[in-house]
Formats: structure tokens, C-alpha cells, sequence
């Protein structure tokens, strides 16, 4: 639900944007609909949230700044996959900055909501384009750390379209001499329990392959409509966050992807096998899964589609 501060501004103007309704809420932030009145387009409004607790205001800023890296063009004229344009605007009215984005369609989390489980063609296709934003991503110097299907977005109008966002969590793992960073260890666990690399949750630096394995886990999680450490509750986080571990630690590739194709195992085993500063063969992987489309004689066409 959105921070109980913001929920009155739904029906009121800032600047020369009018918000219409609540979409979702992340860490730092509240994410609504707006209109914008000059131009006459909807688009969404990402106002942080400020209390004793949460400085939202300085993540909302750092998160810019990473969307302001990945939008501009670097010295190949690349254009960005996958990245929403965003820009930040001054409010008066609640004395904080607030970033201004396009308005994007339903997260893959909402849809399979809806669905409980994709069928394999719809999943081929997204695996292609998570692995191709990604690769961008890791182009310009970043890694995600939070990818989970609430932050896989689909286009507004166009749905076979795929964005990421929320790069609040997002770091680089390249110095400023365009080295890769030092592993490190007994770092604070960061990302999303259920699709984070085993990694994450052993407290090691973050790098291009734990972001490939939550991928994995998105995939898995979106055929079978959970994932084997889904069922875990324990009321001390902590705790809970360590037996979700030893599950993941504990089962197979195989026993994991039973039922997939073989191509989703060669996925698993890959990704898992690479050392932390190793540079994916994105390529390899894409084309893997393209194969696999081609040889299903699949009709390149997504569920959702299809209504």
C-alpha cells in the first residue's frame, strides 16, 4: 500500500502533472499515475518517501543518476534495451524531488498473478529479452541486485515489449579506471529473498552472474507458479532468509528445472559455474534459447496476446 501521507494526493496537481491513482510501492518510493497536463500523456510519478527511518529522497536521487547513465549514448551510439526515460522535477508543494517516468504496462509479477503459471513459448520469449536488458545494464557498468518479475515491466501499448526498473538498489561493479571490483565478504544481505543469488545471501559482492541466477529463478518461478523455498515462513527474518538459502544450496539444477527444457539446466550450470569477475557469453545464452524457440516451431507470439 502507499505511504498513508501520500494517498491524499491522488485527485491533486503537482507542478503540471494531475495524479489519478496509486500503482505500487517500493522501498523508498510510491509509484502513481498521473496526467500531464501539457502534453496531455499519462505518465507515472516516483515520490519518495521521507521518514525518521527511510531518507527516500536520497535513493530517489541516486536512482537517477544510474538512469541517467544508462539512457545517455556512449561512444558506440548503443541505444538503451529496456530502459524507461526519466527525467526529475521540483515540487513546491511537497518540498522533495520527484522522478517523472513513461508510463509503462503490468509487471510479469501482476500477470502471472492472474495466470499462477506462463506457458513455455511466453517464457523462452521473456528469457531472451531479461537476458538482453541485462546485458545492457552490465555494458554500461552496472548490476541490478533486485530483479524479480515486479521489476520486469511491460511496454503500456506495446506487450511484447520488456523493461526493468527500480534501480534502487543497482551498483556498479567497475571502478572508475573500468576495473572489476574486488570480491569482498560480510556484506548486508541485498535483493529479494526469493530470487536472489546464493551469493547474495552468503554476503559476497554482487556481480554480473548473481543477476543472470535470479534470472534463472524468475524463469523457473514463472513456469511452475512458485519455487521450491516459496513455502518457507519463519517469524525471525534472519532465520528465514538462512533456510531459503540451504534450500537453494541444497537442490539440484535438475530437480530444479524438472520439467523445462534441457536448455533452462545448461542455463543453471553455466551461470552457477562462472567466477565472480568472468564476463557472461550473453550471446551464447540468447542464441541458446532463440534455438530452442525456432526448433518448438512456436508461433512468436505471448500469451497475453493472445486475449
Amino acid at each position: 500500500m502507499p505511504n498513508k501521507n501520500l494517498t491524499s494526493l491522488i485527485g491533486s496537481e503537482i507542478n503540471s502533472y494531475t495524479i489519478t491513482k496509486y500503482i505500487n510501492s517500493g522501498a523508498f518510493g510510491d509509484v502513481f499515475e498521473a496526467r500531464d497536463n501539457k502534453n496531455n500523456i499519462n505518465v507515472a510519478l516516483k515520490i519518495p518517501i521521507q521518514t525518521e527511518e527511510k531518507n527516500g529522497q536520497k535513493w530517489l536521487l541516486e536512482e537517477a543518476k544510474i538512469y541517467k547513465h544508462l539512457l545517455q549514448k556512449n561512444e558506440d551510439n548503443e541505444e538503451p534495451i529496456g530502459i524507461t526515460n526519466v527525467k526529475m522535477i521540483n515540487s513546491k508543494k511537497l518540498d522533495l524531488k520527484i522522478m517523472v517516468m513513461d508510463l509503462l504496462g503490468p509487471s510479469i509479477e501482476s500477470l502471472i498473478q492472474k495466470r499462477k503459471k506462463f506457458r513455455l513459448p511466453s517464457i523462452i520469449l521473456l528469457a531472451i529479452q531479461m537476458i538482453k536488458i541485462v546485458r545492457f545494464l552490465h555494458l554500461r557498468g552496472y548490476v541490478h541486485r533486485d530483479l524479480k518479475p515486479d521489476n520486469f515491466v511491460l511496454d503500456y501499448e506495446n506487450m511484447d515489449k520488456l523493461y526493468c526498473i527500480d534501480f534502487g538498489l543497482a551498483k556498479k561493479y567497475v571502478n572508475n579506471k573500468n576495473n572489476h571490483v574486488e570480491m569482498t565478504t560480510k556484506h548486508k544481505f541485498c535483493g529479494t529473498a526469493r530470487y536472489a543469488s546464493i551469493s547474495a545471501h552468503l554476503g559476497y559482492t554482487q556481480s554480473r552472474k548473481d543477476d543472470l541466477e535470479s534470472i534463472g529463478y524468475i524463469l523457473v518461478y514463472l513456469f511452475n507458479g512458485k519455487l521450491p523455498w516459496q513455502h518457507i515462513k519463519h517469524n525471525d527474518k534472519e532465520k528465514k532468509y538462512q533456510m531459503i538459502l540451504r534450500k537453494k544450496q541444497d537442490i539440484s539444477e535438475q530437480e530444479l528445472t524438472k520439467g523445462l527444457p534441457r536448455e533452462f539446466l545448461v542455463y543453471f550450470k553455466y551461470v552457477k559455474e562462472l567466477d565472480f569477475d568472468e564476463k557472461p557469453h550473453y550471446t551464447s545464452l540468447i542464441n541458446m534459447f532463440v534455438k530452442l524457440y525456432q526448433t518448438k516451431k512456436y508461433d512468436n507470439n505471448y500469451e497475453w496476446k493472445e486475449e
